[in-house]
């Protein structure tokens, strides 16, 4: 649109970020100017995590039919909430971890560990609307969009991040994903298990949020 056109146009000269709601939308038509711009900007990181963390409590709001389901008491409901979005926030942790790490060791890149957390807390924005994942029968279609619009737009936030070609912008992202499912599913598992423990002791009774 014209207007999205004349945002992208004034990222160039001044390299600041636009509004929030503007730097998301920027964010979600994969404008690689707004990743490199929110690398540069010092409130940067600060829109990151913001994105980053209403993308959790959307998912976790999509998770409140599953506490609903399992009589969470109103006192405790906002807890158990605040639990599942800081489990998805210590995801962002890690993923980028292991791309700034991937990166340096495939490719040689030493790009500050902030600059590229800015880079892809911003491509998590897809995930704002991860509470549509649990939409009856469509709630496996959404989930498989947003998946493979997360990914898209983690590969131009690498790619801008670390300043590499495309190629290279699809490896690592794809090689930072499967380290963090490895990790989930080895080291991370006594952490999941945690995780579940604290979430159900915040609703009061045992939540069941999928197989172990």
């Amino acid at each position: 649109s014209r207007s999205g056109t004349i945002l992208c146009v004034d990222l160039m000269p001044y390299g600041g970020l636009p509004s929030f709601l503007d730097t998301i939308a920027l964010a979600l038509r994969l404008q690689p100017d707004i990743f490199r711009a929110v690398q540069t900007d010092p409130a940067g990181i600060w829109m990151a995590l913001a994105v980053v963390i209403v993308a959790g409590f959307s998912e976790a709001t999509g998770q409140s039919v599953v506490l609903f389901l399992n009589h969470i008491r109103p006192s405790r409901f906002g807890l158990a909430l605040a639990i599942a979005a800081g489990s998805h926030l210590l995801g962002y942790v890690l993923w980028t971890l292991t791309i700034w790490l991937a990166g340096g060791a495939l490719f040689a890149q030493e790009q500050p560990l902030l600059a590229v957390a800015s880079a892809v807390g911003l491509a998590y924005a897809p995930q704002i609307f991860s509470f549509f994942a649990l939409t009856p029968y469509l709630g496996n279609l959404f989930s498989v969009i947003l998946s493979l619009w997360s990914m898209a737009a983690v590969i131009v936030a690498v790619r801008v991040g670390l300043r590499l070609e495309t190629w290279q912008a699809v490896t690592l992202a794809v090689t930072g994903w499967a380290l963090l499912q490895t990790v989930r599913r080895t080291l991370g598992r006594p952490v999941m298990r945690v995780q579940r423990w604290l979430a159900s002791r915040a609703a009061g009774v045992p939540l069941k949020l999928g197989a172990d």
